[in-house]
């Protein structure tokens, strides 16, 4: 798990900046883009990487039956949700900040005459806020990246406490996302897909970016409500 959360505060930049010739970006976020769209791309399996496999094990080997004797229930899995709600939205802020950083003070334009003028409040989710303060933009959109990544995460954790195979388990999360946005491409909606990272649609209104949250906490929701409802022994916490 340490060195999933290493790899992926790493080499997104990384490889971002070794690219970054092969490139005319016309702004530093575009920029930016290039370092995400990897792990956009594979999003909700990077959260199970470095979130589950503990799980998986601690519940693979009985751990949690011994720990009903001495702990509620209820307490000992709302402790791993939030347990994993917490790392995944620690890295996932850090790795937005560090990729942030590095577009910035590493971007340069290969034409002697600099970058085209770029209306860049036009062209990214909640872009709009950098007419108001770049500095508010970037903010409220490293916050936007932990949120989410956190509330997947605990989707994650449910989806894993639920299904009864490690396998299943540790896929299923992405396959449903990525499922799910393929639906709404199918569907026309492609401006309501999942978010944190929408970077190739048409720019949308703000609230837009917080439709596939919703849809997030309402799967969230009756995830838990049906672990609850089970006593906390569904297939995935206690395995035989």
């Amino acid at each position: 798990m340490v060195v999933a959360a290493l790899l992926i505060l790493v080499v997104p930049p990384v490889s971002g900046y070794v690219s970054l010739p092969a490139y005319a970006f016309s702004h530093w976020t575009a920029y930016f883009t290039v370092m995400i769209d990897a792990v956009a791309l594979i999003f909700p399996l990077l959260i199970t990487l470095i979130t589950q496999p503990r799980l998986l094990d601690e519940w693979s080997n009985s751990y949690a039956l011994a720990t009903r004797q001495r702990v509620e229930p209820a307490r000992y899995f709302g402790a791993r949700v939030a347990a994993s709600a917490i790392l995944a939205a620690v890295v996932f802020l850090v790795l937005t900040i560090v990729c942030f950083a590095v577009a910035r003070w590493t971007y340069s334009y290969p034409s002697p005459e600099g970058p085209p003028g770029v209306l860049v409040e036009t062209r990214y989710q909640f872009s709009q806020l950098w007419a108001v303060s770049p500095a508010l933009y970037l903010v409220v959109y490293c916050l936007w990246v932990a949120l989410v990544s956190g509330t997947v995460a605990a989707v994650c954790t449910l989806i894993t406490a639920v299904v009864g195979n490690k396998f299943v388990a540790l896929a299923a999360p992405f396959v449903l996302w990525s499922l799910t946005d393929f639906g709404l491409a199918v569907l026309d909606l492609a401006a309501l897909s999942l978010p944190p990272f929408r970077f190739h649609i048409k720019q949308q209104p703000i609230w837009t970016e917080f439709a596939g949250w919703a849809l997030i906490l309402i799967v969230l929701g009756a995830l838990y409500l049906y672990v609850h409802r089970r006593d906390y022994q569904t297939a995935g916490i206690v395995r035989t």
